[in-house]
């Protein structure tokens, strides 16, 4: 309907689609959220942190509003900048920018003896020592980068790099707890977009959104999502 380019096996957790446009001469590609709901609110994603504030910032909303019958039909549709949802995501960030700045602090503080305490005092430690304490927060590649030190012909980790993933340890397991659950697009944040421009109809879907996406570039040119134009991808 908005002629997006979209990878039908995208990942859970990968973008839904993108957003291309020419403003001036100049090509833009945006990232796309594409949102459905049966309710006058939107649910937004698990597990809600810092990562996730990043990327919305940068990204267009799609939000489609449906009945809830058995066969759900579309009502009404709304198409939102980054600069329309920046209140939304600044009250996000706001409530859990405290947290996160508390676990960046506090693993900052773990000392050497903290490290011999948990994983026992050693002259060097092995790549399994260290997938006891992060578990799968790193992958193979990174877990074989973190070997810093040369003992004969193989390669060990050092005191010190064991405490830095000591330390990443403390700083995600703090994190999981400063996010937030699914925070919602609340009503009385989406109601005052009906009606306005912002509210696409079923003869206009892809021009609106296009369109859109022209006014934000022209109006916002030094924002995040539009400073490094990029020419369109691969469909």
């Amino acid at each position: 309907m908005f002629n997006l380019v979209w990878d039908r096996a995208h990942q859970r957790s990968g973008v839904d689609a993108y957003l291309d446009v020419v403003v001036d001469g100049q090509p833009h590609r945006f990232e796309v959220e594409v949102k459905s709901t049966t309710r006058d609110s939107v649910g937004s994603a698990r597990d809600v942190g810092i990562e996730h504030i990043s990327k919305w910032r940068r990204k267009f909303f799609v939000v489609g509003f449906y009945t809830r019958e058995a066969q759900p039909e579309l009502r009404r549709c709304l198409c939102l900048s980054p600069a329309d949802m920046e209140p939304w995501i600044r009250s996000i960030e706001d409530r859990i920018a405290a947290d996160f700045k508390l676990a960046a602090k506090a693993s900052l503080r773990l000392t050497m003896d903290d490290l011999f305490e948990v994983l026992g005092e050693k002259p060097y430690y092995t790549v399994d020592d260290a997938k006891a304490l992060h578990k799968r927060q790193l992958n193979a590649a990174q877990y074989k980068a973190a070997r810093d030190m040369k003992l004969g012909r193989k390669m060990v980790i050092s005191q010190a790099k064991m405490l830095e993933i000591l330390r990443l340890r403390v700083k995600y397991i703090a994190e999981r707890g400063a996010t937030l659950n699914n925070p919602k697009l609340e009503k009385t944040f989406l109601e005052p977009f009906f009606g306005t421009d912002r509210e696409v109809s079923d003869s206009n879907w892809a021009a609106a959104v296009r369109q859109l996406a022209i006014d934000f570039v022209r109006a916002n040119p030094t924002h995040p999502a539009v400073a490094a134009p990029g020419a369109p991808g691969p469909a």
